[in-house]
């Protein structure tokens, strides 16, 4: 039986639309959280232009946001459901959809313009899939987005982001949807990322964080291995690919598991919409393209070179590399290539822990022959798909240069212990943003800690820009610019800073066991462990902020505008002392 089209269900498709309806909605309203405090030109730019067609489409196929159904008590305080902004509005969303279709459909109700355009604009995708395979679609190349990553020698670096237009973006969500439920049965257990809802949850890289130490409390000695991948959706062989999804859907025929032909086309198509080598690494050449987009002169960087020593000195010019990032199906291809390593390393040894989130991975044995072999074997099977990896370098003496191990990319076995005891022995090991000591505790990456202090000065520094500082760091006109009085600002800016940190918090909800923060870093990283350096980490974080909150109070306290009653602070938070309950130690203190 071919499911295929269930995926193109109109409910399905309109779900997927209130999501992106709803994520254009937060992007919005941070630009009129700054309009409401400033009066400066810099902050007019809250219409929406005409170039952006993909929000004027949406519009088009929702009520205006006045009139989106409002929740109700129940859906209010049902937290668990709707844990953050873009989830209670794509439920308003939806909503509002489900009241339309029951007017039209059992009242007789003349239909809406904006729903009459939503159930055509479904109808018209359900109808390009059930006939891909003779009506001639195709997906059109996507425009590619320069996305800052690094400053290397005075050279910017950027990653290429895809953004599809909505209909094959709709086309492709969908369409990974699919590809993950249909092709798990034949993913193991080992890979975390991108994988198909289990028992109600998705697998996530907290859950590997979990296996490591479970594996960890089992075999107390252990030699652990380290492989990165360079530029793995940058250097993806097409032809390849397509060989390892047509074996993969051999295997799961086997398995008495069906895959449409539909779906087999939309992989071709997606294929040939996008490679790296023919549609970004031009750009390089392009010396209006950075401008045009808004960012310092800069290159894609390319592992062309590399790739020719490695395979062919034709290689790069033979072939089609490289899948989109930024795009579902692109994290269903990540698994769909390494699967099969997977099962080669897992074959080392029935002790051996490996573990795979997307591209990276980690190895760990009590023996450290069979460690060094499991990696030799997840080298292998990089090389022998077309891939690179970054050569693993041997740790000389962790005591003495502990900098110098954490600029290795791909390590060498190393013993996970004391390094008092040997010079073999590191202390630490590294894995999606977590670093877990040989004792079990767990800190988090120092880089991880820098990019949150790096958005709480960059939201600080929104506000400042909002009110006019100039080249000398200098608010000369402020009473001229700012809409709010100093109380209301900072005010506005430590909820900010409080939301990014540890969500929606309230005073009598931070000490229930089932509170769902949402999205916040210290959700992202509640695994924290309670020990010294984690302590020391978050308490650093805390400091940061409040410096944050001194920072302004400074920069504006010459403002002499007047609180409007309007726009007052609120009775009941004028007098909280946003201390512990509100802060990144709470979450390791408890």
């Amino acid at each position: 039986m071919d499911d295929f089209l269930e995926y193109y269900a109109e409910s399905s498709l309109v779900k997927m639309l209130c999501k992106h309806r709803a994520r254009i909605s937060h992007q919005r309203h941070k630009k009129h959280m700054i309009r409401d405090i400033s009066l400066h030109d810099r902050t007019n730019k809250i219409s929406i232009p005409k170039t952006d067609k993909e929000f004027i489409f949406l519009q088009s196929i929702f009520p205006s946001r006045r009139n989106w159904k409002k929740l109700n008590q129940y859906e209010r305080l049902h937290k668990t459901k709707f844990t953050n902004s873009i989830e209670r509005n794509q439920h308003r969303l939806w909503k509002s959809y489900k009241h339309e279709k029951y007017l039209v459909e059992k009242k007789a109700k003349k239909p809406e313009n904006w729903y009459q355009n939503l159930t055509d604009f479904c109808k018209s995708i359900r109808e390009k899939v059930d006939k891909i395979e003779t009506n001639g679609y195709k997906i059109d190349k996507p425009t590619i987005f320069p996305l800052p990553k690094s400053l290397k020698s005075g050279i910017f670096e950027y990653r290429p982001i895809a953004k599809y237009k909505i209909e094959d973006k709709i086309i492709t969500s969908a369409f990974a949807r699919y590809l993950t439920v249909k092709f798990d049965d034949i993913f193991l257990d080992c890979s975390y990322a991108f994988r198909a809802r289990r028992n109600g949850e998705i697998p996530n890289h907290h859950d590997s964080i979990i296996r490591i130490l479970k594996h960890k409390k089992k075999f107390k000695k252990l030699w652990v291995a380290e492989c990165d991948i360079q530029k793995f959706f940058d250097t993806v062989q097409h032809i390849h690919l397509e060989k390892i999804f047509i074996e993969a859907i051999n295997r799961l025929r086997k398995n008495g598991i069906d895959i449409s032909p539909k779906a087999m086309r939309l992989f071709h198509l997606f294929l040939n919409s996008y490679s790296f080598n023919k549609d970004v690494l031009p750009k390089n050449l392009d010396p209006n393209y950075f401008k045009k987009n808004g960012v310092p002169p800069g290159i894609f960087k390319w592992v062309g070179g590399y790739l020719k020593t490695c395979y062919d000195k034709d290689y790069v010019n033979n072939y089609r590399i490289g899948v989109p990032q930024g795009n579902a199906v692109s994290c269903f291809i990540s698994n769909l290539i390494l699967s099969k390593i997977d099962e080669e390393v897992l074959r080392t040894d029935e002790n051996l822990m490996y573990v795979r989130y997307c591209d990276d991975m980690v190895i760990a044995h009590t023996d450290k022959v069979i460690c060094k072999k499991a990696l030799e074997t997840y080298k292998k099977g990089i090389k022998d798909n077309f891939l690179l990896y970054h050569d693993s370098e041997k740790i000389q003496d962790y005591k003495k240069s502990p900098k110098v191990f954490w600029k290795f990319k791909s390590k060498e076995p190393y013993f996970w212990g004391n390094k008092h005891e040997g010079v073999n022995n590191v202390p630490w090991l590294s894995f999606v943003g977590y670093q877990i000591n040989y004792k079990g505790n767990i800190r988090v990456r120092k880089s991880s800690i820098n990019k949150e202090i790096r958005k709480q000065i960059k939201e600080t520094q929104r506000i400042l820009h909002a009110l006019g500082m100039d080249k000398n760091r200098e608010l000369a006109d402020i009473d001229k610019f700012s809409r709010k009085s100093q109380n209301q600002i900072i005010f506005s800016l430590q909820q900010r800073l409080i939301s990014m940190s540890v969500g929606r918090m309230t005073l009598y909800n931070y000490e229930l066991e089932d509170f769902n923060q949402g999205l916040c870093w210290t959700n992202g990283f509640f695994l924290l462990s309670n020990n010294t350096i984690s302590k020391k980490q978050l308490k650093k974080l805390d400091k940061s902020r409040e410096q944050q909150i001194s920072y302004i109070k400074r920069k504006i306290k010459k403002l002499q505008k007047e609180t409007e009653d309007i726009d007052d602070i609120p009775k009941h938070l004028r007098d909280i002392y946003f201390g512990k309950p509100f802060s990144y130690f709470q979450y390791i203190d408890k």
